[in-house]
């Protein structure tokens, strides 16, 4: 951790939903000896809420009364210059991203400060990568993007399917296919507000990769409608896809060695009967075309059916959530013929993957990147518009698997499985 700033982490925007449940846990880290609060702070625009939110985390552990408060707003460039010269690590949660991140962003570069966030945002991380990489390499600032569910089981997950992989066989192209299985978890009013912040944006699932090459590029071998004899389900459409795709994919070109040039990620949601599938494919499909369309995702806020900002699921959903994703993985060198198989399973409990999960997930790599000195022998590359699986997928992967979970926190744990056929999805 940097002794020479003040803090360690900020939370930004801690008065929101999810940066409640981030405070949260991090009080209960307060509470286990692990961590000073003297070298954290909540940032937001209210003064009043902030408190608010510090008086809360008191009930959890009575150090957190020692935790700093900075009030600002996300439009006053010199509140968001002091703040990234004060700190390590700033963890946002104010978005929309692409209205709200972007100066974050260039002050964070300009101070030399790392910067974690939980967006899903395309156009916002392809402003990230074209404006701010080369020059975030030089000053040594990481920012990382997709810190939650969006996408941390799927990228890290990706990441270490791969890295097995290859270890079973250095030649071979590489497909993946992330397969959600038993879930449950609910929707907050800002990633509604979000959705809407990028929609008709025409963004492909390599925007985020400069250096792709379609020429090289592998064929998917699935689509929504099949049935996926790996995990023994029928593969309907994910809305996720779209979002973890241009993540992966951005893995894929920071680490293309390992990866290969032909490499390619799908996703999809797991049914057990092609009736099942059908259903759920219309039913996704009603779903997206709904949050896409202005008019219609705004209705359903107004009448209660969407949550409105600052609404989220309700406290026994983010209790009793849990999420299950399955990714297979196959290389095939196609001059041998020899074919080497694996699997992954990213299991979530005591916690909906959207939120209390994501929350636990961005806490977790901000508090790794705030020791990236110390453990910078352990990560892949620090500097740059960067993913969690690029800048430290294997040291996640571990620190995920050795976190102990709270009770009122939730747990994430990766299993690599040699053996495919011993998975079960259902």
């Amino acid at each position: 951790m940097n002794a020479a700033r003040a803090y360690d982490v900020i939370i930004y925007g801690a008065t929101g939903f999810t940066g409640q449940l981030a405070a949260e846990h991090l009080a209960r880290r307060f509470a286990g000896g692990s961590l000073s609060p003297k070298r954290f702070a909540l940032a937001g625009r209210s003064e009043a809420k902030l408190k608010l939110v510090r008086e809360g985390l008191c009930q959890i552990s009575d150090k957190a009364k020692d935790i700093d408060l900075l009030v600002g707003d996300s439009t006053d460039e010199t509140f968001l210059d002091d703040m990234c010269k004060k700190t390590s690590v700033v963890l946002s949660y104010v978005g929309p991203y692409f209205r709200y991140g972007v100066p974050l962003a260039r002050a964070a570069v300009k101070r030399g400060t790392d910067l974690c966030d939980i967006t899903g945002e395309a156009n916002y991380q392809q402003v990230l990568v074209e404006e701010l990489h080369e020059e975030a390499k030089k000053k040594g600032s990481t920012i990382l993007t997709s810190c939650g569910y969006d996408s941390i089981p799927f990228d890290v997950g990706s990441h270490g399917l791969v890295r097995h992989l290859r270890s079973q066989q250095s030649e071979g192209d590489i497909t993946v296919q992330a397969c959600t299985g038993p879930a449950m978890g609910g929707v907050s009013g800002g990633t509604v507000d979000s959705a809407g912040s990028f929609v008709g944006a025409a963004l492909t699932s390599h925007v985020l990769d400069p250096g792709f090459d379609p020429a090289k590029a592998g064929k998917e071998p699935f689509r929504a409608g099949q049935y996926h004899e790996a995990s023994g389900t029928w593969l309907a459409t994910s809305v996720m896809e779209t979002v973890n795709q241009k993540v992966v994919y951005r893995t894929r070109g920071l680490l293309a060695e390992m990866f290969g040039e032909s490499f390619v990620f799908q996703q999809f949601t797991s049914t057990k009967t092609r009736m099942q599938c059908m259903a759920a494919n219309a039913a996704i499909g009603a779903i997206t075309f709904a949050i896409r369309t202005h008019w219609i995702r705004n209705f359903l806020v107004n009448r209660g059916v969407l949550p409105k900002p600052g609404e989220g699921p309700s406290e026994n959903m983010r209790k009793n959530g849990y999420m299950n994703e399955f990714l297979f993985g196959r290389i095939e060198d196609k001059g041998t013929g020899r074919v080497s198989t694996a699997a992954v399973h990213v299991k979530g409990t005591n916690g909906d993957p959207g939120y209390q999960l994501t929350s636990l997930m961005s806490l977790q790599a901000a508090l790794t990147l705030s020791r990236k000195k110390e453990l910078a022998a352990e990560m892949h590359q620090l500097g740059g518009v960067l993913t969690p699986g690029a800048c430290m997928g294997d040291l996640l992967w571990k620190e995920f698997n050795q976190l102990k979970g709270h009770p009122e926190s939730g747990q994430v744990s990766f299993e690599i499985i040699s053996d495919p056929s011993k998975v079960k999805v259902y």
